[in-house]
C-alpha cells in the first residue's frame, strides 16, 4: 500500500471515528405532503428553488466544507451517482459563509453536481421544510413531486446508498 493510499484509509477511519461510527447514521422515512421549497445561492450568484428541478428524484447532499465525515462522504456518493445518472443530486452546504468555500471545495475534490447555499440560514437553524439536520452529512431524497421520501444521517458507503434509494424510491 503506497503512503497516499495508507494515509486515505486513516482519514476514513479517522471520520468514522469522528462522526460516531456506523450505529450513529439513522434512516428514516419522512412522509411529508408538502414538497420541498428552499431559496438556494449557488456560489455565482444564481438563485433558484428546487421546483425547478420536480419531475425526477431529487437527492440532497446536506454537508459543511469543513467537515472530515462530509468529505469523506463524497467518495461513495460520486461513485454511487457515476452509475445512477438518473437521480439528480444537489449539495447543500449547511454553515456560515459559504460562498466563498465552494468553488475551492467542489473543484479540490472533484464534486460532478450543484453546490449551493441557503439566501437566508433555515437549514442550520432548523427552520427549513427539511427540519432540524443534527449533523452532517445528512442525505434528503425528494420524490418526483419534491416530497421528503427518506433521510440519512450519517456517511453512507456504496452499497448503503444503493439500499437507501432503492427503498425510498418504491
Amino acid at each position: 500500500m503506497t503512503p497516499w493510499r495508507r494515509a486515505r484509509a486513516l482519514l476514513a477511519a479517522l471520520a468514522l471515528i469522528a462522526c460516531g461510527g456506523p450505529h450513529a447514521a439513522e434512516t428514516t422515512a419522512d412522509a411529508q405532503s408538502d414538497p420541498v421549497e428552499l431559496a438556494l445561492i449557488a456560489p455565482d450568484g444564481e438563485r433558484f428553488g428546487l421546483a425547478a428541478l420536480r419531475g425526477r428524484p431529487l437527492l440532497l447532499f446536506v454537508f459543511t466544507t469543513y467537515d472530515q465525515a462530509s468529505q469523506f462522504a463524497l467518495t461513495p456518493l460520486i461513485a454511487f451517482l457515476g452509475t445512477h445518472r438518473d437521480l439528480q443530486t444537489l449539495g447543500i452546504a449547511a454553515q456560515p459563509d459559504p460562498e466563498a468555500l465552494l468553488p475551492l471545495y467542489r473543484d479540490a475534490l472533484g464534486v460532478p453536481f450543484p453546490l449551493v447555499y441557503e439566501v437566508e440560514p433555515q437549514i442550520v437553524a432548523g427552520k427549513s421544510m427539511l427540519g432540524r439536520i443534527e449533523t452532517v452529512p445528512t442525505y434528503v431524497l425528494l420524490d418526483a413531486s419534491g416530497r421528503v421520501t427518506a433521510r440519512h444521517t450519517g456517511a453512507l458507503a456504496n452499497h448503503e446508498l444503493e439500499v437507501f434509494v432503492a427503498s425510498a424510491l418504491r
